[in-house]
């Protein structure tokens, strides 16, 4: 048996998988995710300033002893395609591969949907079902055999364009809910009832599902978690509505409170435009998908190999 590790430098987190491998089956560990301070303040061609490159160099110190401490044998990295909106954001790559002797990977945006349909595949097994990938700033829908479009609204664009304090008042959450609709009819999708069902994927999602199953006192059992849309929608009411509503947030995602509700109310407007009922939440994504191909020897990709601590 050996443990592998991935790093993945996005746009609003750094993140750690770690997993152990028996020839070419890989089972997770144990993942971290860092949020970085400045991620709601990311817009095209920013520059970082040395305080927020410091900070994305100490997450990856931390994430290299972590991985060290827990016996990994080799550790890759790879940067979302969305840190391109940063300027200069390779000289700040290259600074970490100096500093660390990581070979970090920029993605496209091809190679992050094949990654995510990969890592997903088991899921390919249910009829007519989309694939969701909620990002920061944008929604990328796929079936299991294509891509089939980008929506240019995320939890971070929401929040910064409609919410004036943490979270959405009630005419705020209406101004949202109406963006939402105008933007899903102006995206090129499907019709209406075109899918069954939905696996929803990324750390809103994860999010999402901590939220619901707080709210509705689910246990988890180890299996898929499932959630239904009229249940969905009666969250997003308290979410919106209820004055406890800031514990049950505070609780569940104190580190995206602010992009929590939004997140919710973007999920229920999606699976309301496609009549959807049927929705699985996927804790697996681009790294999943990405490492496992490493594993399976179907992607090259050089990695650290660590002494073990």
């Amino acid at each position: 048996m050996k443990k592998v590790a991935l790093i993945d430098y996005s746009s609003s987190s750094v993140s750690l998988l770690i997993a152990k491998t028996e020839g070419s089956v890989m089972e997770s560990l144990f993942h971290t995710r860092t949020p970085l301070s400045f991620a709601s303040t990311i817009y095209q061609d920013r520059e970082l300033t040395e305080i927020e490159i410091l900070e994305v160099l100490d997450i990856t110190d931390s994430f290299i002893e972590n991985a060290k401490s827990k016996g990994v044998n080799t550790l890759y990295a790879i940067a979302s395609a969305s840190l391109s909106s940063i300027k200069e954001f390779d000289s700040v790559l290259k600074m970490i591969s100096e500093k660390t002797n990581l070979t970090i990977y920029k993605l496209d945006i091809a190679t992050e949907a094949e990654a995510r349909i990969f890592a997903n595949e088991r899921y390919s097994i249910l009829p007519n079902t989309v694939l969701v990938d909620f990002g920061s700033n944008t929604m990328k829908l796929y079936s299991f055999s294509d891509y089939i479009s980008t929506v240019p609204i995320g939890p971070i664009t929401i929040y910064e364009d409609f919410v004036s304090e943490v979270i959405p008042t009630q005419q705020e959450a209406k101004s949202i809910k109406n963006a939402i609709r105008a933007t899903l009819d102006e995206a090129d999708l499907p019709e209406e009832g075109f899918f069954d069902n939905a696996v929803l994927a990324g750390v809103y999602a994860w999010v999402i599902y901590q939220l619901y199953s707080e709210y509705y006192k689910l246990e988890y059992n180890h299996g898929e978690m499932i959630i239904q849309y009229k249940k969905l929608r009666k969250l997003c009411k308290y979410l919106i509505k209820s004055e406890e509503r800031s514990m049950l947030i505070l609780k569940n995602a104190p580190e995206l409170m602010k992009q929590a509700v939004p997140a919710v109310i973007l999920a229920k407007e999606l699976l309301r435009r496609f009549k959807i009922n049927n929705i699985v939440i996927s804790d697996l994504g681009v790294k999943e998908g990405i490492l496992k191909s490493i594993v399976q020897g179907k992607r090259e990709q050089k990695g650290l190999t660590l002494e073990e601590k």
